[in-house]
């Protein structure tokens, strides 16, 4: 039987990879009946192979030199797994429904094997018989009008053009006799929680956070915060286009939220970001709202350590004759951009309320660092404050790294080592093309991934193609761009990547 299940999961990557049928709400609401009602999470795979997206797909792979290939390899090991088992002739056949997979339970997390049914109603009732002989099955029983098979600790039920899945044969009972019933999952519940979100799309994801949350005894300190709190239920798609890929989601929230409760700042308009090849940029509007975000978030969680916090800022400010909350963080109201890279390097560029009033901040603040580094178990940390004409400070710590600080042009200025520190100086942040919200992201994915497979490829298994190969294989990849925006309704947000 596990030919048939890794039969099954093949042919949604075999139908993913282009391999090409109708999805009809009734087969999405069949499978999702093997749910139950409170289910915690389901995810709708797309498996109709003449539909727009498995086009948009096979389009997106011949774009890359390798796209073939994938093909070829998916079907030598599905058809190598089942001995005379071809995929046009018997898999293919069944395909063009959802193919659905949730939890069995309310308390199961996404991504979790425990209690998980997959379910699929397949587009031919003769080609799942056929695929199910083929597979050469043992049959164990029957149940609810319904053929069990089984195959080690897997159970699997064919009724009529039904396929399910369990990794319990109590369970897979359990999910045969809810579908018959009424109190189970259905697709108006689904599509309900991916209100908003793009009707088409290869994968469709639903996550029942509230449920999650509430379940879990470790969340209990989390529930206290009033924005976790009021976390409802998660939708996230993934949809392919001609040229790009997106993953949209939407989380709503519900209760009297206001918008000094959201985890970042409301409102659409979009803070730039710092573009530099090989590396993320980020950008954040408003990062002292944020800051004062996770400061309710632990008075919330720990009031007693919240006072103990409290208090030790209060002595800093009595001792530097400064204010934390108003002359550091409350400086950054504005936009704050940000780049990193894999091998630890950073930078950032914030816009300032007050800069002259921040340099006096910085120079009484200074001089505290290194006693506050070596607190933090950073050792013996070093101040060079900067000289006449110069801009910078520069705390080195013992293995000689450093990071560079001050203000430039009425903009702070912080980097690993004063050679970014002087690029970010002069750097002009960029815009990212259609963001809303107070975070944004983009990246040049080809120098991204070519920089990945630079530093970790042999870990993972990755020949050394050199710089020509590498760069050939990423030559499609182009912008990856995303954001997350905030109301006192929802949290939304998107991923695009480009493929040129």
């Amino acid at each position: 039987m596990r030919r048939l299940i890794a039969a099954l999961l093949a042919a949604g990557l075999l139908a993913a990879a282009g391999c090409g049928g109708d999805d009809s709400g009734s087969a999405l609401d069949s499978a999702l009946s093997y749910l139950p009602k409170d289910t915690s999470f389901a995810v709708a795979l797309d498996t109709d192979t003449e539909g727009d997206q498995y086009q948009a797909v096979g389009e997106l792979l011949d774009k890359f030199p390798f796209g073939d290939r994938i093909r070829d390899t998916l079907l030598q090991q599905l058809e190598q797994s089942t001995p005379g088992l071809r995929f046009d002739e018997d898999v293919k056949p069944v395909l063009g429904n959802p193919f659905v997979a949730g939890s069995g339970t309310s308390g199961s997390a996404p991504g979790s094997t425990d209690n998980v049914i997959v379910a699929m109603q397949a587009k031919d009732e003769g080609a799942l018989e056929d695929l199910v002989e083929k597979t050469r099955a043992r049959k164990v029983g029957e149940a609810s009008g319904a053929t069990l098979y089984a195959d080690g600790d897997t159970f699997v039920a064919i009724e009529g053009d039904m396929v399910v899945l369990a990794d319990d044969e109590a369970q897979l009972k359990q999910a045969l006799e809810r579908a018959d019933g009424d109190d189970h999952f259905d697709e108006d519940a689904f599509n309900e929680g991916l209100d908003g979100l793009p009707d088409e799309a290869l994968a469709r994801v639903y996550v029942d956070v509230e449920a999650l949350l509430k379940a879990d005894p470790s969340s209990a300190d989390a529930l206290k915060v009033k924005w976790v709190a009021a976390l409802r239920r998660l939708g996230l798609t993934v949809t392919a286009r001609d040229d790009a890929v997106d993953v949209d989601f939407r989380l709503p929230t519900e209760g009297d939220l206001t918008d000094a409760d959201l985890p970042i700042a409301p409102g659409d308009e979009a803070p730039p970001v710092i573009k530099r090849e090989g590396e993320i940029g980020f950008g954040i509007r408003d990062l002292a709202h944020i800051v004062k975000f996770a400061e309710n978030a632990g008075q919330a969680i720990d009031p007693a350590g919240f006072g103990d916090y409290a208090q030790a800022k209060k002595t800093i400010d009595e001792q530097l004759g400064v204010s934390l909350d108003d002359d550091l963080v409350g400086q950054l109201t504005g936009n704050v951009s940000a780049s990193v890279s894999f091998d630890g390097g950073f930078g950032v560029r914030g816009e300032l309320k007050d800069p002259q009033a921040f340099e006096r901040t910085l120079a009484k603040v200074a001089d505290v660092l290194p006693s506050f580094a070596e607190g933090a178990g950073f050792g013996t940390v070093t101040l060079s404050k900067p000289g006449s004409g110069e801009d910078f400070y520069e705390l080195t710590q013992p293995n000689g790294g450093t990071v560079v600080f001050g203000v430039v042009d009425d903009v702070l200025v912080v980097a690993n080592n004063r050679a970014r520190a002087d690029e970010l100086a002069s750097a002009e942040p960029a815009e990212v093309p259609d963001a809303e919200g107070s975070v944004a992201l983009s990246a040049d994915a080809q120098s991204l991934v070519n920089t990945l497979i630079q530093q970790f490829g042999e870990a993972f298994g990755i020949p050394d193609l050199g710089v020509l190969g590498t760069g050939l294989l990423t030559r499609p990849l182009g912008d990856l761009t995303g954001y997350a925006s905030a109301s006192t309704d929802e949290l939304r947000g998107k991923l695009t990547l480009a493929i040129d």
